[in-house]
């Protein structure tokens, strides 16, 4: 099995346009450095190089390589010899994925927010090791990395990105009270984005906090995205009371829980006004999800009208109509939708709409 010997003066190089890699590799230097310095006082971080030209130092080299910067590629491989070690990413969100993967491999984790563990002896970094730890320098490696991820089903590659999905507001209210910290942790964890509901754009207070998660994201290349399990927010509920024909119907009986009545005019319509505020509030936002609520995926309507279509197909004309509303103020913007392999029927989708088959886990980060 490889081994990396932190002991020796490494030279990390990074290119100089990879700027939303510079976080990764400033974690990179100090966590070399700290394992270097086990037992140790005063360790030595390895220098991060970004000057554009050919200097070949003597020592061993970690080079740092994006092939391009667009951020819906994430793959990246890296590989690591005595002296020289390789990280490689199809982008800057790539790179930081391998940096992370590389980091992991030397038994470096990342259990919760502002936490982080070293190898072996699990020894919490945010404290410093005792002058008796016992623990080799040459440090084993798993097998050379490479992760490329799959193509995915659907008119775009929403499918091949991996998101962080808050597990309700209590999750996100300490998302937003923690933005930096949790900025770095999704980072290296390896989030390529992060969900954020609808909602908490509506929020002056919130989207402030959003704000400065951008920024802190942004460092290593992850995006905000926004939606989830939003997609009855479109018709809020305070329309039962006077548009009972906009909701769907079971057993000749207009329901207020989960979802609406899709093929009624005056709910496309409600779908438009609505829509359009919850849009412009997200304002450069450039991916949204709109997916049926938990556990009612097939909750949809029976009205005479929409018995015509099956619940998928419903959810397409909903989601459909929620796409046209976003693309007349940010046409650039994408969608994705739930829906399971082999359903779908006849309704086609718009050009900016993709489905997801697998929706993400929605669980706390601290677990």
């Amino acid at each position: 099995m490889p081994t990396f010997d932190v002991s020796k003066e490494w030279v990390i190089f990074l290119q100089p346009d990879a700027v939303h890699a510079k976080k990764a590799a400033e974690d990179l230097s100090r966590y070399i450095g700290l394992l270097a310095g086990l037992g140790k006082n005063n360790p030595q971080k390895p220098p991060v190089i970004t000057e554009k030209h050919n200097l070949k130092p003597a020592g061993a080299i970690i080079a740092l390589k994006s092939e391009n910067n667009s951020p819906e590629l994430n793959g990246f491989t890296w590989n690591a010899g005595t002296e020289q070690v390789e990280i490689r990413g199809e982008s800057d969100r790539g790179l930081c994925n391998g940096i992370y993967s590389f980091l992991a491999a030397l038994g470096i984790s990342w259990p919760a927010p502002g936490q982080e563990n070293l190898p072996s002896r699990g020894t919490d970094l945010s404290s410093s090791p005792s002058p008796e730890t016992d623990l080799s320098q040459n440090f084993p490696l798993t097998a050379d990395e490479a992760h490329k991820p799959s193509t995915p089903e659907g008119n775009g590659s929403a499918a091949a990105l991996r998101r962080f999905v808050p597990a309700g507001n209590k999750t996100l209210k300490t998302i937003l009270k923690n933005c930096e910290a949790f900025a770095a942790w999704a980072a290296r964890k390896r989030y390529d984005s992060i969900i954020i509901p609808l909602a908490a754009f509506r929020s002056g207070t919130a989207r402030l906090k959003l704000k400065q998660l951008s920024q802190f994201a942004g460092e290593y290349g992850i995006s905000l995205e926004a939606g989830g399990r939003d997609l009855s927010l479109l018709v809020p509920r305070k329309y039962f009371l006077l548009h009972r024909d906009c909701f769907r119907m079971v057993v000749g009986k207009r329901e207020k829980a989960h979802h609406f009545c899709p093929t009624n005019p005056g709910t496309l319509g409600i779908i438009k006004k609505e829509g359009l505020k919850i849009f412009q509030a997200a304002e450069g936002i450039k991916v949204f999800h709109l997916w049926p609520d938990k556990g009612a995926e097939s909750t949809w309507c029976s009205c005479p009208t929409c018995r015509a279509f099956t619940p998928s197909e419903q959810n397409r004309i909903a989601v459909n109509a929620a796409t046209d509303t976003l693309s007349s103020f940010n046409p650039g913007a994408s969608v994705t939708f739930f829906e399971k392999a082999g359903e779908g029927g006849s309704i086609p989708l718009r050009r900016n709409l993709s489905k997801i088959e697998i929706l993400p886990d929605e669980k706390e980060f601290f677990d």
